[in-house]
């Protein structure tokens, strides 16, 4: 698990490969960046609701390099890890907010 600051040089670095790659930033506990087969770099955040250890991990897709920086998705990953800590599941806050516009 390669582990590192994630910056726009880092990602830029990040080479492809047969199946993802991910670099996971060593600033923001969760917060990664994954290199798909094609070259695309998308963000994303790892976590666990409730129970550590004993809960599924999920993964967030925060998006994709371009429509964020490095700099925007981590503050983003900062603000979906404080969701977190309150028992929060991002995947179920953006469905929410994404239902109650649809109205």
């Amino acid at each position: 698990m390669a582990t590192g600051k994630i910056t726009k040089r880092t990602v830029d670095a990040l080479k492809k490969g047969k199946i993802d790659t991910f670099l996971w930033d060593t600033d923001c506990k969760g917060f990664g960046v994954k290199r798909t087969p094609a070259g695309k770099a998308v963000f994303l955040l790892q976590y666990r609701l409730h129970g550590g250890r004993a809960e599924k991990t999920k993964r967030f897709t925060i998006g994709p390099m371009g429509s964020w920086t490095p700099d925007s998705a981590r503050t983003e990953a900062e603000r979906l890890m404080r969701l977190v800590a309150q028992g929060i599941d991002p995947m179920d806050a953006l469905r929410n907010s994404a239902g109650s516009r649809a109205r």
